[in-house]
This record gives structure tokens, sequence and C-alpha cells, in this order.
């Protein structure tokens, strides 16, 4: 049986390696890319039903990498970007059995129930002024704690990194997870005049873009800003550049072994027809989730496989539910709620209502709502039958939101061991996993485990490794 030989082959067909792939072909890169699953995407995927559409796993993106922008750009003949609706800017949380707004500017602060009178002095006191951070690497509970009081950190804080990482604020590190916000926690007492002089820093620097300054041609604008998504879900995106590799993407296609050459990489796959077939490659990119990439990197590296083994990872289930718009009395204007660690007894991770944020994904005459469940609140959740998660669902929405009816549509995914937890010394971790991959020259690591979770870092990690391995011109 005859190799199929090529100078890069990505493995893994969601954001990450559809992104470095078409990066790769588009500079004329010999690339092919192998997906064991029928379609590419991984968990970014849509589905329409019965008149909805329907996020199975991401549900809209804040542009914010140059990368990524620069993807949408490039594939924009084929999509229609678009911005989520302006009630979806109305945030809320989730306390004593109700849901407040947060706060959205310093009179919303002073009139929220969120917190007592002596937790909003305390914030207010540590936006102008509260101690820097420290020589030891700190929890994001500590950090927010240190600056902003217990109250803030059990409560605002929490809630928000829930909806992020699914994770525990009492064991996610700052530095991981959002390195640039640990960086200014190390230089500033003032949060409040950082934010201040960076904002001027940024209209002063439009101003002389606009103008030109007499010294060249103004900077490009953004294009897009706020939270986007695609007309047709996030999933068309995948499924755009999927068709733009046209038949350098390989479906139905598991790398079952990887064994090193003299000449790079010897891969056996299983096909979609259960045959065995053989790759060939110079240079290999693994753009699989952690666990996918330890079984693959293991007869490589022992030491490597049991580092990628090692990296925790939380599961998630996402509900989509519809009803009929008569049954829902709330009037869910907004973006959805969030949950804090302050209440321990409440099942679920948070909701957003997604016909709220685009209307059309739902009949005028429905609602569309995706709950979370599971993350570190309920770490057994992935193991509870559809039934058992729809009834704690339900049993928790139904008070909240005045639900009379019953769901007309019911959508179940789950995401097992999906979501990478920054914990503390997860740097250091990553760093001795560079390590022990480094006489593996030509083998490359991207995902979701490597420099942050969102779909920016995953694209941004994609085309900066992907630019590594296009020759230079000339």
């Amino acid at each position: 049986m005859s190799h199929d030989q090529r100078d890069v082959i990505v493995v893994g067909g969601g954001i990450s390696g559809l992104t470095a792939a078409w990066h790769l072909k588009n500079a004329g890169v010999d690339v092919c890319l192998l997906e064991a699953a029928p379609r590419v995407g991984g968990v970014m995927q849509t589905e329409r039903r019965d008149g909805f559409l329907l996020e199975k796993g991401p549900f809209n993106v804040i542009v914010r990498e140059a990368a990524f922008e620069r993807l949408l750009e490039e594939v924009s003949d084929d999509v229609e970007v678009i911005t989520a609706d302006r009630a979806a800017r109305a945030r809320y949380i989730y306390r004593a059995g109700n849901l407040h707004a947060v706060p959205s500017h310093p009179i919303a602060l002073l009139g929220t129930p969120l917190l007592t009178t002596s937790a909003k002095c305390r914030l207010l006191a540590g936006l102008c002024a509260s101690r820097r951070h420290g020589a030891h690497e700190e929890t994001i509970d500590q950090a927010a704690t240190r600056r902003f009081g217990r109250e803030v950190a059990d409560t605002l804080v929490s809630a928000a990194i829930s909806g992020i990482y699914a994770g525990d604020t009492h064991r996610l590190s700052l530095k991981a997870c959002f390195p640039n916000v640990w960086r200014i926690d190390t230089k500033t007492r003032s949060p409040l005049a950082h934010g201040l002089v960076s904002a001027l820093a940024r209209v002063a620097k439009s101003r002389r873009a606009s103008s030109g300054n007499g010294r060249g041609a103004a900077s490009k604008p953004r294009r897009w800003r706020g939270l986007i998504s695609i007309n047709g879900g996030l999933g068309e995106l995948a499924t755009v550049l999927g068709k733009r590799l046209g038949a350098d993407l390989h479906t139905r296609c598991r790398v079952e072994t990887i064994r090193a050459t003299d000449r790079g990489y010897a891969l056996t796959c299983t096909t979609r027809a259960g045959t065995d077939q053989p790759y060939a490659c110079r240079r290999l990119l693994l753009a699989g989730s952690v666990h996918e990439a330890a079984r693959l990197v293991a007869p490589l590296s022992s030491k490597a496989g049991s580092i990628l083994r090692s990296i925790e990872c939380a599961s998630l289930i996402v509900l989509n539910l519809g009803f009929n718009r008569s049954d829902v009395a709330h009037p869910m204007k907004g973006y959805g709620f969030l949950v804090p660690r302050s209440e321990p007894d409440f099942p679920l991770m948070g909701m957003l209502w997604a016909d709220s944020i685009f209307p059309h994904h739902a009949p005028k005459d429905r609602r569309l709502i995706r709950v979370f469940m599971g993350g570190s609140r309920d770490p057994e959740a992935a193991s509870r039958t559809d039934d058992e998660l729809l009834a704690q669902a339900l049993g928790a929405l139904r008070p909240l939101l005045c639900i009379s009816g019953d769901p007309v549509l019911v959508d179940v995914c789950r995401y097992r061991a999906a979501i990478p937890q920054y914990v503390i010394g997860y740097a250091e971790k990553i760093n001795s996993l560079r390590s022990a991959l480094s006489e593996q020259t030509d083998l490359h690591l991207i995902g979701n485990y490597l420099q942050g979770i969102s779909i920016n870092d995953c694209v941004r990690l994609a085309t900066e490794t992907a630019n590594q391995l296009i020759p230079p011109a000339g």
C-alpha cells in the first residue's frame, strides 16, 4: 500500500487545525488535514431544526485578535458576519432566587443588590488604589480578594470566570488564564487610573491614525466590534474552511499511530471504509484535544505524553431548549445570567437567551435558551442521563423565568473533559511539555490547552505556528 506523502500533515479538524491547514494551503505548502469525525469543526457545530438555529458548542465571539479578524476577512465572500442585538448588552447574575443586572457604570454599582454597602465601598476603594501583585503565583480568587474584597471575588468574579473556564477561581491561575490582566496587576496600584490612561492612549492613537499625522496612510479601522457570529452559525465558518481545503481534507480518517522516521513521521490511519491507510510527512502538526494529543505523542515521548495526560479538564453540558413564546413570562431581554460560587445549591452554571442575542436563531413565536451545566460546580453532570439533566434544568428555570409549558425542542450536548483548567503551576507544566518535545523539531502542537481556550486564542496560535512552517519568500 502506497503512502500519501505530504510536506505537512495536520491532525485534527477543529478551528485550530482548520486555521493552520488553510493558512498553509493558501501559502502554497503541500498540506493535508486528517479528521476522525464525519465533518470538521470539532465542538464548533451548528444544526438547523424545526426553525431553530442551534449552536452545539461556542455561541458567539468577540473579535480581539488580528489573526481572527484576518481569517474572517479571508472567508468573507462565503460567510456573513453578524453582530449581536443591542439588547444583549444587559448581563445578569443569579443571587438568592432572583436575577440582578450586572452594574455597567458607577451609578448602577451604587444601587445594585448584588453587593452589600461595605462590599461596594471596598470595590470602589480597590479600583482607586489597592495592593499590587506580589512575587508568588496567585489564584484568580486571591488576586480579586486582594484588590476588591471577598464579596466581590465570591459574587462578581466567580460568576464571570465560571462562564469562561467552567472552573473554580480558588484553583485557576490569574497569570495563566489572563496574562494581560496579570501584567497590569504587577504594574499599578490603581486599576481605575490605568484604565483611564489606556483609554486616552487609544483615543490619541486613533486620532493620529485618522489624520495620518503626515507620516503616511492611516491604519485600517476595526471592521467588527462587540459580539459577533456567522449568519448560519459558527459551524458554517468551519464548513467553509473545510471546503476550501478541498481534496486536502480527509474526514473519517482516524490517526492510530505515529512513528518518527529519518524523513519525518509515518502515520497509520483507519479510513471511513475501515481499512488502514499509511501517510507520511516531513512535518507534523497535532491540533486535536489535549487527551488526543497525549495518546499520539506518548510513543514519541513518554514524558510529554505523561504531562499531557496530567492536564485537568472540565466537562460541560449544553442544553438548547426551545419554548413557545406564550409559555415564557419572563422577558429575557439581555445576554443571560451566570451563577456565582456563593450560590452552591443552584444546579446550573448559567444560561444564554439565544434569540435575544441573535433573533434569527428562533422562530418569532418561539424562545430559545442555552443552559450550561457541569464544570467545577457539578463534575458529575456529564454522567447523568438526558432526562435527568432536563428535569434538573427545568426544575431550576420554571420558577425563575416563569415557564408554564414544556419545551418544544430539547437538544443535549455533552463535552467530556473539554475545557483545560489553567490552574496554579500551569505555565511551568507547558514549559516542561515544550522541553520534553524539544528533540522532535518537526512536531508542533496547537490547541486550547496551550495559550488560551477561546476561538481567538486558538486562531492566533494556529496562525503563528503555520507561519513558522511557511518557507520565506524568495
